[in-house]
């Protein structure tokens, strides 16, 4: 019978923490998460503020867990997928995450979004992605890696504003094969 109330309690944290982490996401859609109170979070949520402070010391803190999910997700498929140096396949899946994701990215690629972990979900996977470069035979000085990966990834990212800004109409897969193609051979891959 423990078990039971055990598994009861469990849910109700999930519940709790879904509910603050939805309603987190719809305050940070008006204003960025330093103008948000947990006192202001917790009336959206409908949830206690003592509630909150089981979980967490500051909005900043749910924020940070909501980021830590995400990012695990991404770089368990990121790690998986480059073995199999397919580019395309990478494309799809990260595309795929950010649709399964969309409330969360369309926050994320918002002004509101956290700047900081934006920087960090992209250093996440360089390493990863440069060694691909290397592997397919790309042959620049450090400092052009640099700066092509800083303009590939800049624009990869725009992209993604751009979907997320028009609630992510377009399908993963055909986001996925613009970003490649624009990627692989610039103006002219996208042109019929």
């Amino acid at each position: 019978m423990v078990q039971n109330s055990e598994t009861k309690i469990d849910r109700r944290v999930l519940y709790t923490k879904m509910f603050l982490k939805e309603s987190l996401l719809e305050l940070m859609k008006e204003k960025p998460i330093d103008k948000i109170t947990p006192t202001e979070l917790c009336r959206h949520a409908g949830i206690n503020r003592n509630t909150f402070y089981k979980h967490y010391y500051t909005t900043r803190d749910l924020l940070q867990e909501i980021e830590e999910e995400f990012s695990a997700q991404l770089v368990e498929s990121i790690g998986e997928i480059l073995q199999q140096d397919n580019i395309q396949h990478l494309l799809q899946e990260i595309c795929s995450i950010v649709l399964e994701k969309k409330e969360f990215c369309k926050v994320l690629f918002s002004a509101n979004g956290d700047a900081a972990f934006m920087q960090d979900v992209i250093m996440l996977g360089k390493g990863l992605i440069l060694e691909n470069w290397e592997r397919m035979g790309v042959q620049l000085s450090d400092e052009k890696m640099e700066i092509v990966f800083s303009f590939i990834i800049n624009g990869s990212v725009a992209i993604m504003r751009s979907w997320a800004a028009t609630d992510m109409q377009i399908p993963p897969a055909e986001i996925a094969d613009l970003i490649n193609r624009l990627t692989m051979h610039g103006i002219s891959g996208v042109c019929d």
